[in-house]
């Protein structure tokens, strides 16, 4: 049978270990149970007399640590056992190996197995799930049709659970809405209403486990509409647990990162962090936000705070079948999203690629172990735990040169593609081409060696850029994405502390070649009489010539084609290996605009704003690093920025613009216009020292609503402080918005032409004397 791995979990039942791996395929859900597999980690070979208090099999293998040391594998029973072996070596100072690689993840690594796979081997129903015990497991590429749910409840501010609304897609499709009422009654096709909170749960779990979807998905359904019913299953003394086979349901909550669920054969994806995770940006997150965006509808009940939840209130009480409309159409938007942008399709495939399973599959750590473990140990050798690895200094970041402040005209943007990637490919850059560096060895511009044929990583990075071009080709454009995360991912890993791959080396060598083909990059061009005016990790902005106007992008090619010329002859020269570096030109500004610092002299990095050539003809401002694309700024800010600069590229003086800009906010201020928005990366009470604004308004709606799973605030500025938009304040400190959200955008102009702000909006002192 194919098959396609949803979790995978072990456990310890005596003295046995288990692997569980659960699954759907054409023929429903499976489950396959491994109890032949025992956990192991390494030690070095000299250390023959042990302590250890826990049964365990030694066996010679032909395999040594990055330093050359023989080393033996170490068996064990039970995983309980492992853990108490490695404590024992611990004090006795003997070093293990690996000790802390999942079982699970062991299992499919070793035999490259990446979510989909091929199954052969006797199968029975047990706990109502067609169960493999330990089946041949091969590697294959399959998709099935999943099944998923939509789930989204509805409840009062206090904890009154009012619905349960549920929406399947996938073999079937169903709706339907689990509503506390006045008796046991079917209203209508979708609505069910239920006398008592527990009877309806009862119902709810008995129906969920036969509807048996693959797939939840919500909005924040983790940390609100699961930790709810938890709490109210909880509170009738029932058991809640929405796995399959019996298996383990949890949620949790990890600092700063937000609620997270693990349930045995189902996965759950939250909608805000998925969309977040592919790189998909919003005003908010909020569902009404992102369904207008990307739908174009949106919720039946637009509007937000106390007002929603006093109509959610009255639809119960006085109109169940429009609140079951309500609570259904939200788990359609939510459905719709997931289809629109194709998160399940991209997440799929990321699995596919990396080998992380579903609910694993943002642990970039976990999928370079996934590549790099078993294509180590085929080359003899074993890594460290993580916590083991030695936490050198961290590597230099990428060069950005501080922009030539002021306007440009005609200026092209030169982009290395994939750089990091490509620096990887040319220089071989992995954990095992630097412990074979004496074996033909290429030296990096910053002095660090490596093995020009004993590698591992420069061919699977080769081999995803050879897939990724036949995506582009092909359409596919989740393959393409999933490669470029992972790709990009890559880098991270070697340069991150929790990896036990890590060596200051890697990305040592990474960014600093990638600093040294940067300003070979600017001197070459700067050697044809080209200016640069700004360059930043990996492009570079190069002003064009008065005879190059009229053929732009010719030119712009010409000048990629040059370059990539020049590295290639330049490398090959100068380390003997084959360049694999790929500049291209990528856009075109007609006019940009390079502020100056704020603080301090010269440009700002990474901010600028430009004219931006989408094609001949057709050209929209474009920001980077800019108030105007920032979250954290309000709608005044990003409106009065947008109209000054379409006055300052226009060539129109802004004086005038700025007064009229101002005196029009203070006659017919907007209050929409003036709402801050801001997350909170932990709960209120956490902040103690220091309390910013957009605590404080945290704080005060905390206290009135009784709010405690606060994720983001809306607020304005008022002359008591900040305050919530909910409490609809009157008194707007206009002056706080003219100082801090008009002032500094100004200023960024105005500096340039030698104005000054106050002069513009008070008037010339000195004219008073």
């Amino acid at each position: 049978m194919l098959g396609y791995l949803l979790t995978a979990d072990f456990e310890d039942q005596g003295n046995r270990h288990l692997l569980n791996f659960f699954g759907t395929s054409d023929k429903g859900p499976f489950r396959i149970v491994v109890d032949n597999f025992r956990p192991l980690f390494f030690i070095e070979r000299s250390h023959t007399s042990l302590r250890l208090t826990t049964r365990h099999e030694r066996k010679e293998v032909k395999l040594t640590n990055f330093n050359g040391v023989d080393v033996d594998c170490l068996y064990f029973d039970t995983q309980r056992d492992l853990y108490t072996a490695k404590d024992e070596l611990q004090a006795q100072g003997i070093r293990t190996y690996e000790a802390d690689v999942r079982s699970p993840e062991r299992y499919l690594m070793e035999r490259f197995i990446n979510a989909s796979l091929f199954i052969e081997g006797q199968a029975q129903m047990i706990d109502g799930i067609l169960t493999y015990k330990n089946p041949v497991m091969k590697k294959a590429n399959y998709r099935p049709t999943f099944n998923v749910m939509s789930l989204d409840i509805e409840t009062s501010m206090g904890n009154d659970l009012y619905s349960i609304g549920i929406h399947q897609i996938g073999a079937k499709e169903i709706k339907k809405v689990y509503m506390v009422g006045d008796s046991h009654r079917q209203v209508n096709e979708e609505l069910y209403l239920f006398p008592s909170e527990r009877e309806l749960l009862i119902q709810f779990n008995n129906e969920f486990l036969e509807i048996d979807p693959d797939i939840i998905v919500g909005w924040h359904i983790i940390g609100f509409d699961f930790r709810f019913l938890e709490g109210k299953f909880k509170q009738y003394n029932l058991p809640f647990n929405l796995a399959r086979a019996n298996g383990k349901f949890q949620i949790s909550e990890k600092k700063g990162m937000g609620w997270f669920s693990k349930a045995c054969g189902r996965v759950v994806i939250d909608g805000p962090p998925a969309l977040r995770n592919a790189f998909y940006s919003f005003d908010n997150f909020k569902l009404e936000t992102v369904a207008r965006e990307v739908l174009g509808t949106g919720k039946d009940i637009a509007s937000g705070g106390p007002d929603k939840v006093e109509e959610i209130t009255r639809r119960f009480h006085e109109d169940k079948e429009s609140l079951a409309k309500y609570n259904l159409l939200d788990c359609t938007l939510v459905l719709d999203i997931f289809a629109k942008t194709g998160l399940i399709d991209l997440i799929v495939t990321r699995t596919l690629l990396s080998g992380m399973l579903m609910d694993r599959i943002g642990v970039s750590t976990g999928a370079f172990d996934h590549f790099m473990l078993p294509s180590i140990h085929r080359k003899g050798v074993v890594i460290g735990n993580v916590i083991d690895i030695e936490r050198l200094v961290h590597a230099a970041g990428g060069h950005v040169m501080s922009p030539k402040e002021g306007l440009h005209e005609h200026v092209v943007v030169l982009d290395f593609k994939s750089l990091y990637p490509s620096i990887i490919r040319t220089f071989k850059i992995d954990p095992y081409s630097r412990i074979k560096s004496n074996v033909n060895t290429v030296t990096t511009p910053v002095g660090i060696s490596f093995s020009k044929t004993e590698h591992i990583l420069p061919d699977f990075i080769e081999n995803l850029f050879e897939k990724r071009k036949e995506a582009k080709i092909k359409g596919d454009d989740y393959l393409s994405q999933a490669i470029k995360i992972l790709m990009n991912s890559f880098y991270g890993v070697m340069g991150s502390g929790g990896s036990r791959f890590y060596h200051a080396d890697l990305p040592t060598a990474i960014t600093g070649t990638g600093q040294w083909i940067l300003k070979n990059a600017m001197s070459f061009l700067e050697g044809k009489d080209y200016e640069v005016v700004y360059g930043d990790t990996d492009s570079v902005f190069v002003k064009l010539k008065f005879i190059d106007i009229g053929r732009v992008h010719d030119k712009a090619n010409q000048l990629a084609e040059s370059l990539n010329k020049y590295f290639s002859e330049k490398i090959m020269k100068e380390f003997r290996v084959e360049s694999h570096l790929e500049i291209e030109y990528e856009k075109y500004y007609r006019k940009l605009y390079f502020p100056p610092a704020r603080s301090g002299e010269g440009g700002a990095k990474k901010r600028y704003v430009g004219l931006l050539q989408k094609s001949v003809g057709i050209e929209n401002i474009h920001f980077s690093g800019m108030e105007y694309v920032r979250s954290d700024w309000t709608k005044l800010a990003k409106k009065f920025q947008m109209e000054l600069y379409e006055k300052f590229f226009a060539g129109v003086s802004v004086d005038s613009f700025i007064k009229d800009f101002i005196k029009e906010f203070k006659e017919n201020p907007n209050v929409n216009d003036l709402i801050y928005k801001k997350r909170l990366t932990k709960s209120a009470d956490e902040y103690i020292k220091s309390i910013p604004p957009h605590v404080k308004a945290a704080k005060l709606l905390i206290e009135k609503t009784g709010h405690t799973n606060l994720k983001s605030i809306r607020y304005v500025i008022t002359r008591r402080g900040p305050i919530p938009i909910d409490f609809e304040p009157k008194d707007i400190d206009y002056d706080h918005y003219i100082e801090k959200q008009i002032r500094p955008i100004a200023e960024d102009v105005l500096k340039i032409l030698e104005k000054s702000f106050d002069d513009l909006t008070l008037g010339d002192q000195l004219t008073l004397f």
